[in-house]
């Protein structure tokens, strides 16, 4: 599929924070085709013996998200470098042109930052980040609650179908 959807959820903000769980859907925009499903689920600890660290302000956020999202959160066993070889693999298998986040300047540069920490290359080219909030600015298109929010692979796949309907708006627009 064209289109490849990505959300994280972290303790920290910065490039270098502790990643928790990583989900992603590839979809194909125009179509509003979903496809392939992928989620890691990241013991902390092991992140943090990596070098990523974590701040009290998203701890403290944490605490105030619903028991879901905490259970989901914290319950990670894979190791940082497992997670994201295996979403390395699956970008490469799903070949997106466009990879998609809300916004990639956390989401992908965050990535970007745990590939670096485990000397594992960043799957998708520098051209093909894409953002959900400029475009939801622009067509006025809003994501659908999918499944529990600060769940990745549910915030992943509701941000699929928030560019599904923004493209659907813009090819209303270009239609009338």
């Amino acid at each position: 599929m064209r289109d490849l959807m990505i959300d994280i959820e972290t303790l920290g903000t910065a490039p270098g924070s502790v990643i928790l769980s990583i989900g992603a859907v590839a979809f194909d925009a125009e179509t509003g085709a979903l496809g392939e499903e992928f989620y890691a689920a990241i013991d902390p600890e092991n992140a943090v013996d990596i070098g990523l660290t974590m701040d009290v302000s998203t701890l403290k956020w944490w605490m105030g998200q619903s028991e879901e999202a905490r259970a989901a959160a914290f319950a990670g066993t894979d190791t940082l470098p497992k997670a994201i070889f295996d979403l390395h693999q699956f970008v490469t298998a799903a070949e997106p042109s466009r990879v998609w986040a809300k916004p990639p300047s956390f989401d992908l540069v965050l990535l970007e930052a745990a590939y670096r920490a485990c000397a594992i290359s960043i799957p998708w080219h520098y051209r093909t980040p894409r953002d959900c909030r400029t475009l939801f600015d622009i067509t006025g298109a809003t994501q659908p609650d999918v499944g529990t929010a600060h769940n990745a692979l549910d915030d992943a796949k509701s941000q699929a179908l928030g560019v599904i309907d923004a493209y659907r708006i813009l090819a209303m627009r270009q239609a009338a």
